[in-house]
């Protein structure tokens, strides 16, 4: 992916995370003007469409995205989103397997079959799949961040997500759900300061995301009771 089509999707991945599909659909719109034959993105154009009850896009997409002759591992990853979209991330990982299979240096298949893995409940596999991830790519932001995600998700260690969400906000820090998770661990840890100003940029990055707008309301009145 070129930076700016990479800065489009993970704009639109933030955007769909944070419940404003329509600013979702218009971010991955922009990523494909950059690249009509990115997969990933006619993939997220796909489950937005049908996030929206736009089903009959949604099938129009489908087609135009099966006319882009794509490889076994596009397939198996378009596939694997589909599942993930219809809530089964059992019949996702499984998918996600075949696209590693056939491709296994495409990073976003590792972090793809380790969050698939830890919805499943398997969180040793997931472990297990986001560290090949980083072994791959270890400047990857996408690696880290599932990483740390697997580790806060499980209840393992805290000190090794944070470290984790960090490595991942420092190789990008547009990266907004990897801001957003950090900022959870480091109120968590105490550092309430440090907390408070990435939910104040996440919720710049999403207007009216009502968990960062709760998060901030409770960071700033424990601020104000320590004092």
């Amino acid at each position: 992916m070129s930076d700016a089509l990479i800065e489009h999707y993970n704009a639109a991945l933030d955007a769909l995370q944070a419940g404003n599909a329509e600013a979702a659909l218009q971010h991955v719109e922009n990523a494909l003007v950059e690249d009509a034959r990115d997969s990933e993105s006619w993939q997220l154009y796909i489950l937005i469409l049908n996030a929206l009850g736009r089903t009959e896009d949604a099938r129009n997409a489908e087609a135009k995205l099966a006319g882009l002759d794509l490889s076994a591992s596009d397939r198996a990853t378009m596939a694997a989103a589909a599942a993930m979209a219809a809530g089964d991330p059992a019949t996702a990982a499984a998918r996600y397997r075949d696209a590693i299979q056939a491709d296994p240096g495409r990073v976003e298949n590792h972090t793809g079959l380790a969050l698939a893995l830890l919805e499943s409940g398997d969180p040793t596999a997931a472990m297990e799949a986001a560290d090949e991830a980083i072994r791959r790519a270890p400047d990857d932001a996408r690696a880290h961040y599932t990483r740390g995600r697997v580790l806060r998700l499980t209840g393992g260690d805290k000190s090794a997500a944070l470290e984790s969400l960090t490595r991942a906000v420092t190789l990008d820090p547009d990266l907004m759900f990897a801001l957003y998770e950090q900022g959870m661990l480091l109120a968590d840890a105490g550092r309430l300061e440090e907390a408070l100003k990435n939910f104040e940029t996440f919720l710049q990055a999403n207007p009216g995301d009502p968990s960062a707008t709760q998060a901030i309301t409770q960071i700033r009145a424990a601020i104000s009771q320590s004092r």
